[in-house]
Order: structure tokens, then sequence, then C-alpha cells
């Protein structure tokens, strides 16, 4: 009996000890268990804490929102734009078209909505821009939308609302920069080619009916330097097209003696006050008629040798001209050229051909220049298949190797530099090939100067002439006459050339008549733009000869033309020239007159200036001018005033010429305030100037 008991007590100890075991073995794992997830709670907290931090400090507004596309967190950046919501009520979730409600129009909130849905059913958004009013700020906002995924499913959606306004503000502004940059190059075009006109008119005019050697030989000289300072006044206007590569290269027969001659006498002019001295070393059996862009070719020259004179004090500037074969088709026209200037550092040659660079100037602070001239350079010639090098020596010199491909169908050589520059600078002056005496030509312009070398170009041809200042003239006129060609400025007040051009149109006879554009403007593309305006042809100004040939040739009816001549099927395009300026002298005096500068733009002609002082001194214009001014008509106000200012510049009065070229330019931009307050000054200059005129106060 004990011994039953005993093992019952052993069994039920047994039982307990196995009881102990697993209650000890729950225990460990219940204590693991806590540990596990008090770890847990600790990592969750530390996540939840980053994620806070990142939402507290990102800079842009991101949502985070569950499928059903209720808000799960927002960036604390939203609470910039609304604060209608605490960051407890967007954790518990609110409706996104709730919360966005305030920041975005009903259209735009429809279209984020509709964006949203199409993520969460599986298609892709593109990130999308905005422009929203948030009070009274406008904010540009580049949209992201992505998908959050889990298990494979679209869980919810995470949104990013990038804010873009200032690299929006800084594209517009860039866009307005560039705009205003066209728009300066089109005024410096129409600025700057108005006076040259007059400039290479009156030249031609000498070089045509003057007997006198020594005034031909002045004259040629003033056409030659006027057409290169044309050529670089395009090179400036064609920058922007040099950056964007859109650079054409225009190649026709030329003749390469001439282009040195022409490029030689630019030179000595720059040289004539320096101790220098200009060497021509050219190989005498070069082809004299090369193919190739004549005028890049002289602007590359133009451009070396202008660098060569700006850092040479003394000494001498050599230009060596050599050619190779290259292949079949082309040979290598090599130019060398070498001064004795202030040379160039080692850094600084490598740097030479980028662009707005210069050498140190602190050597010389009398340089100037803008730093394009190489850049521009070096473009041209890579663009002719050639290469240019550049060595120099600091305080010795420099050395510029180039070449370019060309091309030659006549073997007769260029000659010695002494048959040259020996030839008679005039012998190229440029005369009409045929008459048409029995053309009628109407000649649109509202400025007499204009009207004059206009007149003045034509008279070769024997045609009969009329001239008219307006479009309603221009209309007029028209209307008696049957014309054979017209031409018509483009800048004229009331009606501008466009508008009378259509204006003729719809007349009779108005569809037949060939319209030539005449205007300053020279912008690479004017051409074109001219002929989609409704033009036949387009004619620049300065008036080239050659060029006014070929439009009478291409547009005057075969029977009027008188000889046997033919237009020719390709020729350079609008001359790449020169920029010169033109500084007005503001003196004490605000009716001062210039009588030097006046008879330069009259070619030193005496009588053709008092001719235009007392065409400038009889003239009413300033009546018109107040007449548009009390009638508030800005637009035809700008116009006149702008005739003012090119008028007073020509006969030397520059105070008067900047003053209108102040008030013209208030009235382009609309700053009436500026007009009304310096209108009645710059009345009262103009005033002064007639009242010099009249009283015979300008001495000649």
């Amino acid at each position: 009996m004990q011994t039953l008991d005993e093992n019952i007590y052993s069994e039920e100890m047994e039982k307990l000890r196995s009881e102990l075991e697993q209650l000890r073995r729950e225990n460990e794992i219940l204590k693991t268990a806590n540990e596990q997830t008090d770890c847990i709670r600790r990592d969750s907290l530390k996540q939840s804490f980053y994620i806070g931090q990142v939402l507290k400090s990102a800079p842009y507004l991101l949502i985070l929102t569950d499928s059903r596309m209720q808000t799960v967190m927002t960036s604390d950046v939203y609470f910039q734009y609304e604060k209608s919501y605490s960051n407890e009520q967007l954790r518990n979730g609110l409706p996104l078209s709730l919360v966005m409600k305030n920041i975005f129009s009903p259209e735009q909130l429809h279209q984020l909505i509709s964006e949203c849905s199409k993520v969460l059913e599986g298609q892709a958004a593109e990130p999308y821009l905005i422009r929203a009013c948030c009070g009274e700020r406008k904010i540009d906002w580049q949209i992201v939308i992505s998908p959050m995924v889990r298990n494979g499913t679209v869980a919810g959606l995470h949104i990013l609302f990038v804010e873009m306004t200032e690299i929006i503000d800084a594209l517009e502004q860039a866009r307005t920069a560039n705009k205003a940059k066209s728009n300066f190059l089109a005024n410096m075009s129409h600025e700057i080619r108005t006076p040259m006109n007059a400039v290479m008119g009156m030249s031609e005019f000498i070089l045509r009916d003057s007997s006198d050697p020594k005034a031909k030989r002045y004259a040629s000289m003033i056409r030659s330097s006027s057409k290169t300072l044309l050529s670089i006044i395009n090179d400036i206007l064609d920058f922007s097209k040099i950056e964007s590569g859109k650079m054409e290269i225009v190649n026709a027969y030329y003749k390469l003696s001439s282009l040195i001659n022409d490029v030689a006498t630019l030179i000595e002019i720059r040289i004539h006050d320096k101790p220098v001295k200009l060497v021509l070393d050219l190989d005498p059996d070069i082809p004299d008629e090369q193919y190739g862009d004549e005028v890049r070719i002289k602007q590359i020259l133009v451009n070396l040798l202008g660098n060569a004179v700006k850092f040479t004090r003394n000494g001498s500037i050599t230009v060596s001209l050599r050619m190779e074969k290259h292949d079949e088709k082309y040979n290598k026209l090599i130019c060398r050229v070498t001064d004795t200037g202030i040379g160039m550092r080692k850094d600084e040659i490598e740097h030479i051909f980028d662009n707005f660079t210069q050498i140190d100037t602190t050597r010389d602070r009398s340089l100037e220049g803008t730093g394009l001239g190489l850049p521009i350079t070096k473009l041209l010639i890579n663009m002719m298949g050639g290469e240019i090098s550049i060595e120099s020596v600091y305080g010795k010199g420099t050395t510029v190797n180039c070449y370019i491909l060309t091309s030659s169908r006549d073997p007769t050589p260029i000659g010695g530099v002494k048959q040259i520059r020996g030839s008679t600078l005039s012998s190229d002056v440029y005369k009409a090939t045929f008459t048409a005496k029995k053309a009628k030509i109407l000649i649109v312009d509202d400025n007499d100067l204009n009207i004059q070398v206009a007149c003045g170009a034509l008279e070769p041809y024997k045609a009969e002439i009329d001239c008219v200042t307006s479009g309603a003239e221009a209309m007029l006129q028209f209307s008696k006459e049957r014309y054979d060609l017209i031409f018509m400025d483009h800048m004229m007040p009331v009606m501008d050339g466009v508008e009378t051009a259509s204006m003729i149109r719809k007349m009779p006879f108005g569809e037949t008549v060939p319209i030539v554009a005449l205007t300053a403007n020279a912008l690479n593309g004017a051409a074109q733009e001219y002929k989609r305006l409704g033009f036949q042809d387009f004619l620049s100004k300065p008036i080239e000869p050659y060029k006014l040939e070929q439009i009478l040739l291409r547009n005057l009816p075969r029977e009027l033309i008188d000889g046997d001549v033919a237009v020719e099927p390709q020729r350079l395009t609008e001359e790449q020239q020169m920029q010169q300026t033109v500084e007005a002298a503001c003196t004490s005096d605000e009716a001062e007159i210039d009588t030097k500068m006046g008879l330069r733009y009259c070619m030193g002609n005496i009588d053709f200036y008092r001719k235009m002082l007392k065409v400038f001194g009889t003239g009413n214009l300033f009546s018109e001018i107040d007449e548009l001014y009390s009638n508030g008509d800005w637009s035809n106000y700008q116009i006149k005033v702008h005739g003012l200012k090119s008028s007073a510049l020509t006969i030397g009065a520059f105070y008067l010429s900047e003053r209108a070229r102040e008030v013209e330019q208030a009235a382009k931009t609309g700053n009436i305030g500026f007009v009304t307050m310096h209108h009645d000054d710059l009345r009262r200059i103009y005033n002064g100037v007639i009242g010099k005129i009249s009283n015979g106060d300008v001495s000649v």
C-alpha cells in the first residue's frame, strides 16, 4: 500500500516538474516575444521619427494617399499654402480633392484627380506643369504622380508638387531678353544702315560723275571702307545665327586681287597714324579668280589684320598668301599674318578662341573690342573646310596661320603686289549695263535724303521717276498713273509700307505691279519675310548699284529694257558689313550744328550739304509731330520722331538728334510719361536749330 502511494506521489511530482518546465519555456518565449515587441516598437518609433523629419524638412509639397485617394500624410510644406486642416486630420485621412480645393482651381483639381485615377488603375502619368493662384501669388507647379505598390497591387499614391516659379520666371526672362536682343539688332540695323545709305550712295555718285582723279580715289576709299563697315554691322547682327549654328556660306566667283585691295585699303587707313607698315607677301601665281564666299573671306582677313593693328604699336604687319593643291577638286588658300605686336602668354592662347575673351588689356587700356572677332573667324574658317592656329612670343609678336578650301576655273595669275595695289581704285565703279527709258518707277519714302539717294542711283537707267513721301500719296499717285515698278519704304507714318502695298494691290492694275521693299532692315531672313508680306523683291539700304540693277532686270518687263542683258543666276547675298558708331556730341548749345560732321554725311559736297540744310530748315516737320502728340497717336508719333532723329543727325544737329532718339524710344516702349515731359523741350530745340538755319548762323 505504501509502495503504491509512493508511486502515485512520484508520478505527480514528475507531472509537476514537467509542467514547471513547460511554464519556464513558455515564459522564455513570452520574454523573447516581449523583447521583440519592444524592438519592433522602438524601430517603429524610430522610423516614424525619421519619416516625420523627412516630411518636416522636405523642400517640396509631398502628399501620400491610400488607394481611395484619402490622405495618409503630407510634408510640412503643405501648411505654407493651406492652413484649414491639421496634421492629425490629414493623418486620419481626408479626400485629396478636399485638401487641394483651396490651392487649385476646379479645372486644375479635376485634372489632378483624373491623373491620380489613371495611376491607381495601373496606367502611367507623365509629369505636367500648371500655374495656380494661391492667394495673391501665382505659382508654377510641376506635378509628379507615382504609385505605391504592395504585393503587386497599387496601395496608394505618392504625389510630388515641385514649385517651378523661379525657373519658369528665369526662362521667361531669358525669352524676353532674347526677344529684346532681336529687337535691338533690328533697330541697330535700321539706325546704322540709314546714314550709311547716304555715305555709300554719294560716294558712288562721285565715282560715277566726277572727272577729278583725286576725288575719285578718295571716294573709292570711302566706298571700300563703307562696304567693310557694313560687313561688320551684319556680322554683329548675325551673331545670334552663329550661336545657333545656322550661319550659311554663299559661294560665287570673285576676284582675289579686288578683295586684297579692299582689305589692304581699310587696314592702311587704320594704321595711317601709327609707325606700322603693312607688308603684302603674295604668290604672284595664285589664280586671280576664286570660287568661295568673298564676303566671309574678307571678314576673316579684316578680323585677323584688325587684331594685328590693335596690338601692334610699331614695326610691321605682314600678310602672306600661298596656294597648295588639296585634292582633285579643291586647293588650299593659305594665309599667314605676322605682327611685331605685344604678343600673348601661353595661357592666353589657350582661351583666345573663346567667346568674349580678350588678352590681358592691362598692358594697353586703349584697346577695345567685344572679343568676338577670333571665335567668329575660327567658325568661318572651319565652315570653309580649313583650320586656324596661333603662335606667339610674349612681348615680341604673334603669327596666325590658317587656310581655307577654294577652287578656280581661270588660271590667270593674280600678279605682283605692285600690279594689284597700283591699279586705279575706282576702276571697278559699277556702270549701268542698260537703260529703261520707257519705264515708269515710283519711289515711296518719308525721308527726303533717302529719296534723293534712290533717284540718284536710278538716274543712269533714264527711267521716268516719281517720288512721294507717304502711303496715302502713293495710293493717290498710283490711281493717276500706271507704274512698272514701285520701291516702297517700310517704316512710314500713318500707313507703313506693308499696309500701303496691301492697299495698292486692291486698286486697278495693283495686282500685277512689282513692289520692292526698300528698307534699312538687313537682318538675315529679311528678304524672305518681305516676300511673305507680299513684296516681289527686297533692296536694303545702303543701295548697292549692282543689286539695284539686278532688281530692275528681275522686275521690269523685258520690252522696257534697252540692251541685251540678263539677270545673273547666282550672286552673293547681303554683304556682311562693318559697324560704324556715330557719337552724338551734346554741347552746351542745344541748337548746335556740327557742319564738319554734316559735310561728312554729304560726302564733303558743300552744295549738297547746303541743299540738305535748306530742306531741313524750310520743312515743317514738327507741326506733324505736334498734331500726332495732341491726338495721342503714339505709333505714328514714334515714326515721325524717328525721321526727325535721322534728319537732324544728317545735318550735324547732334543734340536734337539725341533728344529725338530718347523721345522716340519712350514712345516705342509705351513710356508716355517721358514723352509728355520732354515733348516741349524737343520742340524748343528743334525751333532753335531751324532758327539758326533761317538766320544764316550755320557757316559752311
